[in-house]
């Protein structure tokens, strides 16, 4: 089969101007922070920080997948995506964690918040930056589980910024310092959540599971079903990349059908990409009936 990469390309130069402006946002915040003692725009700073680490992931995760097949990676390097994405996710929960703690500390410490305008001024651009990151990746999101938490990245970014600068105008008016704490804690509790989402989709591709967007018991049926096909079994289904699904199977005809063997499984391989997008199909056909009752020998609904 070929594959079309141009969205790939798209992707990559996406990636590298939203990596420009997160890069300026979280140092301006930095800076920004430490000066004013706000913690939650040091708290942001730091969730721009990992931005610009999984931008830069998800950038070499783009270039990786593009790499081609090899004798010793057969499939190419289409996993290098996920990879890329657990690896980001994974770095958000430590993150997440040193915000919390933080939090804790200034919870117990309140600081007077220095220089309101400045922070309230990086804040805004900051919310800005990221607002052009959300917009600027949104229509890549979908193609990949490496955009997806890129794109996931800069929503939250984008939500906490909100947070950050309706708390300071609050700060400001009251004198609340508690709330500081508090946003910064709000803050590392969506890092985690977004994180969660993305770990668990990538683990489930490494661990070849099948894929949520395909129902195996129905995919069996599909086969079972298909014109001289007796019975399938040793079937299946997992996922290469967070776009690319692959197949095998062993599927049972009769005697007098092996000879047209060819046709079956070109019009197998059909079925299967046109009603499950499976692209990574390979198919065994037997004359005999199931010797391996454990691996979906008969059909679901026991026919």
């Amino acid at each position: 089969m070929g594959h079309n990469h141009s969205h790939e390309h798209i992707s990559g130069r996406k990636l590298v101007w939203a990596i420009i402006v997160n890069s300026i946002i979280t140092l301006a915040e930095f800076v920004a922070g430490i000066m004013s003692g706000y913690l939650a725009l040091l708290a942001d700073a730091v969730h721009n920080l990992s931005d610009v680490a999984a931008l830069v992931l998800a950038w070499l995760g783009v270039k990786g997948s593009q790499l081609p097949a090899t004798k010793r990676s057969t499939y190419g390097y289409k996993r290098i995506e996920v990879m890329t994405a657990l690896l980001s996710a994974v770095s958000l929960v430590v993150i997440a964690i040193y915000i919390f703690v933080e939090a804790y500390d200034r919870f117990l410490n309140p600081v007077e918040l220095k220089y309101p305008v400045l922070f309230l001024s990086v804040a805004v651009v900051g919310l800005l930056g990221n607002i052009f990151s959300v917009i600027f990746l949104s229509s890549e999101k979908g193609k990949s589980l490496n955009m997806k938490a890129a794109f996931l990245h800069m929503t939250y970014d984008a939500v906490s910024s909100v947070a950050v600068i309706a708390g300071a105008i609050v700060i400001m008016y009251t004198g609340w310092s508690w709330l500081d704490a508090l946003l910064s804690a709000a803050i590392g509790l969506m890092i985690l959540w977004s994180s969660y989402l993305v770990i668990k989709e990538a683990v489930w591709i490494l661990l070849e599971g099948v894929p949520d967007s395909v129902d195996f018991d129905e995919i069996c049926r599909a086969i079972k079903h298909s014109e001289k096909v007796n019975d399938v079994h040793d079937l299946h289904v997992w996922s290469l990349s967070s776009h690319d699904i692959a197949l095998s199977c062993h599927v049972a005809v009769e005697d007098s059908d092996y000879t047209d063997g060819p046709k079956i499984i070109r019009q197998l391989t059909k079925m299967l990409d046109d009603k499950f997008h499976i692209g990574h199909v390979t198919i065994q056909l037997e004359m005999q009936d199931c010797a391996h009752p454990n691996l979906a020998c008969k059909h679901p609904d026991g026919d």
